[in-house]
């Protein structure tokens, strides 16, 4: 490495140490950490918020969830979840950064679907419907 090589590289590692100090821990924002979790088998689908880490997140999911065949199914932090459900049973999930781009997110993914057969009611193709959702604590 020649000589400009390493001050140049030098320089750089200096200046991102200094940045990094310049930071400290005050202007440090709090990460919580959010997730979705669904069984299939129960139909049923949990929103999880406010963890301090991923780890917590996923353990208080499938805590609550309460079914062998859960599935995280979506990992969110500082911000939003929403989980969404079709006229056909289809499940559809998405993050945000506010609540009403989550559960939008969610629905238009699914789009419009008709319900299985047989259904009494109508067969007309109808938008999902938001299941769940929620936001950590530190979303405005």
């Amino acid at each position: 490495m020649s000589f400009a090589r390493t001050a140049a590289f030098a320089a750089a590692v200096t200046a991102a140490g200094c940045s990094v100090a310049a930071a400290g821990p005050a202007d440090a924002a709090a990460q919580y950490y959010g997730n979705i979790a669904v069984s299939r088998l129960k139909n049923t689908a949990v929103v999880t918020t406010d963890q301090t880490s991923k780890v917590k997140a996923d353990a208080a999911a499938i805590r609550d969830c309460a079914n062998y065949d859960c599935e995280i199914v979506l990992n969110f932090a500082d911000g939003c979840g929403a989980i969404a459900r079709g006229a056909d049973g289809r499940w559809g999930w998405a993050a945000g950064g506010s609540l009403a781009d989550a559960e939008q997110a969610a629905v238009a993914g699914l789009g419009e679907s008709a319900p299985a057969f047989p259904d009494l009611g109508s067969s007309t193709p109808r938008a999902a419907a938001v299941v769940a959702s929620g936001c950590t604590k530190n979303v405005q």
